[in-house]
């Protein structure tokens, strides 16, 4: 881990706005037990598509969209393992939490 400066747009709680040097436009911070949350929101919501037989096309978006969730959270918590930090939520995500309708629909 180092320490840099960083451009501050706003610190509002869950919502803080930064911009790392090097980088042309400011990132949006998501706080990581509000990532989980967010993580958990999308995969309940794929559970309940594929059970209410929604088109394979709404089927692909929210798994793109789960799935780069889950990434970033897989992520989140290598970086916290990597520096001994404890995770803000309770339950951790792992590569078996990934949405794969393809993968479910040959399991049924």
């Amino acid at each position: 881990m180092r320490v840099e400066p960083l451009e501050v747009f706003a610190e509002d709680s869950n919502f803080a706005v930064i911009k790392p040097p090097g980088r042309n436009y400011p990132g949006s911070v998501i706080q990581g037990d509000t990532l989980a949350n967010l993580c958990r929101n999308a995969i309940q919501i794929a559970d309940q598509m594929k059970l209410a037989g929604v088109p394979r096309d709404s089927q692909h978006a929210i798994q793109e969209l789960a799935n780069s969730l889950i990434n970033r959270l897989l992520h989140y918590q290598a970086v916290l393992d990597a520096h001994g930090v404890e995770y803000p939520h309770v339950r951790p995500l792992s590569e078996e939490d990934r949405v794969n309708f393809d993968r479910d629909h040959r399991n049924e």
